[in-house]
This record gives C-alpha cells, sequence and structure tokens, in this order.
C-alpha cells in the first residue's frame, strides 16, 4: 500500500511541474520584419539578332544569310565586343509550303541563322540595333536589360535590413520598458533576384540614343526574433 502511495505521488509530482508556466526569460520575446530596397539602373543587355530568308534555292538563301551575318559579326567586332560574347551558330532551315485549293504546294524554304550578344556597355545598344538593320537583319529578340551586380547589391541590402529590423525592435521594446536581447532567430524572405527586361519584337531604325531601359527595384527583407530583458 505504501508503494502505491509512493507512486501516486510522485505522478502528482510530475504533474504539477509539466503545468509549471515556463521560465519568462524564454518566453518574453519580440519578432520583428526589416527591409530595405534600392532602384538600380542596368547596365549590361543581352538581345538576339535574327537573320531570316525565304527562297526557292536553300543554298542562295543561306549564302544570304551568311553575308549579313558576316557584316554584322564584323561591326560588332569594331566594337570591341569579344568574341566571347557574340554566339552565332544557331542556323535553322526548313521547306516552306503554300496552299492552293487545299493542296499544299511548295514555295522553297526559309532559314534563320540567330546571332546572340551581350553588350557590357548599354551605350553601344541603339549603334549596334540600327547597324544590325542595316545590314540587313530580320529581328531583335530577346532583349534583356540586366544588372550586372545584383547579387552585390543585394547582400548589401540584406545587411541595412537586418539594422532596419533591429532599430524597429529597440523602439517597440522601449514602449514597452524593456531592452532587446540576443537575436533567437533570423530568417531571409526575400532573395536575389535576376533582374532583366525582356522584349520580343521586329524593330524598325531609330534614331540614336533613344532606348532607354529606365531603372529595376532590387529589395531585400529579413524576420528577426529577438530576445527582451526588463
Amino acid at each position: 500500500m505504501l508503494f502505491r502511495h509512493a507512486i501516486i505521488l510522485i505522478l502528482f509530482s510530475a504533474i504539477l511541474t509539466g503545468c509549471q508556466p515556463a521560465s519568462s526569460e524564454m518566453t518574453r520575446s519580440i519578432s520583428v520584419t526589416g527591409h530595405a530596397e534600392s532602384l538600380v539602373a542596368p547596365d549590361q543587355a543581352k538581345l538576339t539578332i535574327s537573320v531570316n530568308r525565304d527562297g526557292a534555292e536553300l543554298a542562295e538563301i543561306k549564302q544570304q544569310i551568311d553575308q549579313v551575318s558576316a557584316s554584322i559579326i564584323a561591326f560588332l567586332r569594331e566594337q570591341q565586343i569579344d568574341d566571347a560574347d557574340i554566339t552565332s551558330y544557331k542556323v535553322s532551315a526548313s521547306p516552306a509550303y503554300d496552299y492552293e485549293d487545299g493542296k499544299r504546294v511548295s514555295r522553297g524554304y526559309t532559314a534563320m541563322r540567330q546571332i546572340q550578344v551581350t553588350l557590357r556597355d548599354l551605350a553601344q545598344y541603339d549603334s549596334i540595333v540600327d547597324q544590325a538593320l542595316q545590314a540587313g537583319a530580320t529581328y531583335i529578340m530577346n532583349v534583356e536589360f540586366i544588372i550586372s551586380e545584383t547579387d552585390q547589391i543585394y547582400q548589401q541590402l540584406l545587411a541595412t535590413a537586418v539594422e532596419h529590423a533591429h532599430q524597429k525592435a529597440i523602439k517597440m521594446a522601449n514602449a514597452t520598458g524593456s531592452t532587446v536581447g540576443q537575436v533567437i532567430s533570423i530568417q531571409e524572405s526575400s532573395y536575389a533576384p535576376a533582374v532583366s527586361q525582356q522584349a520580343m519584337m521586329r524593330v524598325h531604325q531609330e534614331a540614336a540614343d533613344v532606348s532607354l531601359p529606365g531603372k529595376n527595384e532590387i529589395r531585400a527583407q529579413v524576420s528577426v526574433t529577438y530576445r527582451l530583458r526588463d
């Protein structure tokens, strides 16, 4: 009987212990978010110059495409664009057909070469687009305006976002008569964006210096939980 009472007392004691409130030091905390943003102008561009031709003889239209492509690439090199920033191997060709009275009729071939270019100086953009069109390019495609140092800028904004969260926590804690202690947890709630702006179009020749890429916003945000002290 005494053994049975001892077990009951031990269980009762365990229940009381489990019902005790957690340490106030462990539960007193404050959670805040901090953010920082910046408007940044793109400093590079990627574009695809497409040279398309149709004709009865595949060899003939291929020769026309090669001549236009060679002229465009020569101009790019004159502008000190490195060969590593020029890709011109994408060539495609296929039969072309018309339909007359419900029947498919061959009209020869259609062929295309795509020249992909990375411009590390945006000041060259307008002149290169104009020259490519003058040389016989058909389309300027997949234009991307890029911020080359996106990650570096984002890392700086992350540090600013953490400081913003800390200042918010201090003000909120002071309003309750407390002070901010150690960081309990911190979480990045944003990510470094691949900032680009794209377009695909048939381009007509334009006057120089009219292409304005504008600015893109880069934003960083964090969530931080601090311990509160009296």
